[in-house]
């Protein structure tokens, strides 16, 4: 994924899917706003001063030759290889905070659109998300409770922004709407790939044994540094490890829908796109992969199919590729659901009127928005006060007045900016 402002001049070797990224040896809350961005940009500045700041900046290696492009090209289907465990030293590996996911919440703010209500939540077909995380070790689903809440919402608008608000993701959810988190626990040796946590999981837990389910599983372990999500044939992985936790879901949820077929007019070959720009799009050292911005839209990160004629259009032009092959479209599976056009939200103007002293924040309160409220420490990671508050003062542990303490303001859609409370 590149930020808005950010433009692919077709040589970074970093994005989604089977991306190759820049893992840092010791992550700190906080530090990877930059050079997750950049770093496949060329930008070694970056680089530079991150490693000078949480660690050194780990080579990338080739592709795990045990794991072959069945299993971690994210083609329409996991093939049956032989299985792999992740090497014991992993177990122990740095993965990152809910902080750090939280900067690509940020860098998609916009996007975001709230989950429906489909039936009665559970019924027909559906998206099961799952949290998994290593046994032996603390179960982070609280920690990470309000950025996978965040990311679901990120999802869900890609799917309907970019279909007009006319198909939108069927997840398993509550009454309130909201998609409901499996949480299990799974071996250290069976979380470093999607081949052995879906054995490991069908073998032991008939709840992922449904073929009316899509799994799609955000693992908080260490994966390979070759890859940051996988997905194929109803199921999608991302793990923590990686700098798209709260992200790469999206992307590989469309894989375990079924795209991109290597037929396809602007397939790579190897499951991706190159068509830039959109969510499914990246050089992926695909045979067929070829330089081409058709969508140099910033937002078109965050759509689907750039063009419409590849793997999602609602109504495919008439004798197209796409026309031609239903199976293909995404847009027809039976774990999107067709709904009612409805308006879409735009991002929370920033708070206003936001004041501080040692023990208080207070803020002008707008109906229908949240507040989250953060203390930026001296390493500059965050610590939150307080988040999704609808009130307009919150309490808080007396703090120097030199501390920096903002607001920003959250809805269906995403963050506003951050605005510092003024000492008063």
């Amino acid at each position: 994924m590149l930020g808005p402002a950010a433009r692919w001049d077709g040589t970074w070797p970093m994005v989604l899917g089977t991306m190759r990224i820049f893992p840092i040896a010791r992550l700190g809350p906080s530090r990877g706003e930059c050079c997750w961005h950049r770093a496949g940009l060329g930008d070694q500045a970056c680089l530079q001063a991150r490693a000078a700041r949480v660690g050194t900046v780990v080579s990338m290696v080739g592709v795990l030759a045990a794991v072959t492009a069945a299993v971690v090209g994210l083609s329409a289907a996991v093939a049956p290889v032989a299985s792999v465990d992740g090497p014991s030293d992993y177990s122990a590996a740095p993965r990152q905070s809910a902080l750090d996911a939280d900067y690509y919440l940020v860098d998609a703010s916009g996007n975001w659109a709230a989950p429906r209500c489909i039936g009665d939540g559970s019924r027909g077909p559906r998206v099961q998300p799952v949290f998994v995380y290593r046994k032996g070790t603390k179960n982070r689903y609280a920690h990470f409770r309000t950025v996978l809440n965040r990311s679901t919402d990120l999802t869900t608008g890609i799917f309907e922004r970019s279909s007009g608000a006319r198909r939108t993701v069927r997840w398993v959810h509550d009454r309130s709407c909201r998609p409901v988190f499996l949480q299990v626990a799974v071996p250290a040796s069976k979380t470093y790939n999607l081949v052995n946590l879906r054995r490991y999981l069908t073998n032991r837990d008939p709840r992922f044994r449904r073929t009316d389910r899509v799994y799609s599983l955000w693992v908080d372990a260490t994966t390979s540094p070759n890859w940051s999500g996988l997905g194929g044939d109803r199921w999608s992985a991302t793990w923590s490890s990686s700098w798209g936790f709260v992200w790469v879901d999206a992307h590989e949820l469309v894989h375990a829908l079924g795209a991109i077929s290597p037929n396809a007019p602007h397939s790579t070959g190897k499951g991706h796109c190159y068509d830039a720009y959109d969510i499914m799009c990246y050089r992926d050292g695909g045979p067929a992969w070829r330089k081409t911005i058709k969508c140099p839209s910033p937002d078109s990160q965050y759509r689907l199919d750039c063009g419409d004629d590849d793997y999602f259009a609602l109504k495919p032009r008439k004798g197209s590729w796409l026309a031609r092959n239903p199976s293909a479209n995404v847009a027809n599976s039976r774990f999107l659901a067709k709904v009612k056009p409805r308006p879409l939200p735009v991002q929370p103007a920033a708070p206003t009127g936001v004041t501080r002293d040692f023990d208080s924040v207070d803020w002008q309160a707008v109906p229908g928005v949240r507040y989250d409220v953060g203390v930026v420490e001296g390493d500059t990671s965050i610590t939150w006060v307080v988040q999704d508050t609808t009130a307009g003062t919150v309490a808080m542990a007396p703090i120097s007045a030199r501390s920096r303490v903002f607001v920003r303001a959250v809805n269906d859609a995403g963050y506003s900016k951050r605005v510092r409370a003024d000492y008063v």
